[in-house]
């Protein structure tokens, strides 16, 4: 793959906020707009987005940092083209770290984090997901509090980013029209932590990775060039004022992005 470069090294996953630039990529990927092996062009995307081109350089820099965009010096930022070993690898690192946090989250299970569990499960299912994105970001938040619950800070940085990565190639790969199954499988899952049920919970968690990763169709070909500033306006992005908005280090409230 080529080499990123430009993100700031503060620019975790946790950074990727509400920036309007992020978000509507992240939307039109999620909505099939925006294909593998794209090309997102700063000028096109500054006019679109109502911005200057620094904040969109900053942007597809830090899209770079987390493999969603893939920079290539005096060609541009093109949608990243993962291949099926590359999603094995991601979902094979899954694997591992949800084991680790389900092990944890059930060794230090108490009647709050309980609560929260709960909580967060009762949240994702009566939520009504306005996009497809808007679910990736639900499931994502899931995995990433069980981590949390393991209380190993280290374990939820890497799940935060595995979560994410996971989410992005669900939302390039998944067939359109798909049914999202990860509402129905959570519960289970929270219900055998809740019971403090290591292997039941762990046996949950594996078959529900394998049926996402079963899901995703990694042998499409790239779609021919398209007007960028049509699909933003097709998804209801309006352009705003200029605004020099910086990306790197500016935390914000993202679900998925935590």
């Amino acid at each position: 793959m080529p080499k990123r470069k430009g993100a700031s090294e503060n620019a975790r996953p946790a950074a990727i906020g509400r920036d309007p630039v992020l978000q509507g990529i992240l939307k039109a990927i999620s909505l099939k707009r925006l294909r593998p092996g794209m090309k997102l062009g700063e000028i096109e995307l500054a006019s679109v987005f109502g911005t200057n081109r620094t904040h969109i350089r900053q942007a597809l820099s830090h899209l770079g940092s987390l493999d969603l965009v893939t920079l290539i010096p005096n060609r541009g930022a093109f949608i990243s083209q993962h291949s099926a070993n590359e999603a094995r690898s991601i979902f094979d690192a899954r694997r591992i770290l949800e084991r680790a946090a389900i092990s944890g989250a059930i060794d230090n299970l108490t009647a709050e984090t309980a609560r929260t569990l709960r909580q967060l499960v009762a949240s994702e299912q009566s939520h009504t997901h306005h996009d497809r994105w808007e679910g990736l970001d639900f499931s994502a938040g899931f995995h990433v509090e069980i981590a949390r619950f393991a209380g190993n800070p280290v374990l939820v940085k890497f799940m935060e980013e595995l979560a994410l990565r996971t989410s992005l190639l669900i939302a390039q790969f998944e067939p359109a029209g798909a049914e999202d199954h990860c509402p129905d499988a959570h519960p289970g899952i929270a219900e055998r932590i809740l019971a403090r049920d290591k292997a039941g919970a762990i046996e949950a968690m594996e078959k529900h990775l394998t049926e996402m990763q079963a899901r995703l169709k990694l042998d499409g070909e790239a779609d021919a060039p398209v007007d960028i500033a049509a699909i933003f306006r097709d998804i209801g992005v309006v352009r705003k004022p200029k605004a020099a908005n910086r990306v790197a280090g500016k935390p914000s409230g993202s679900r998925i992005a935590r």
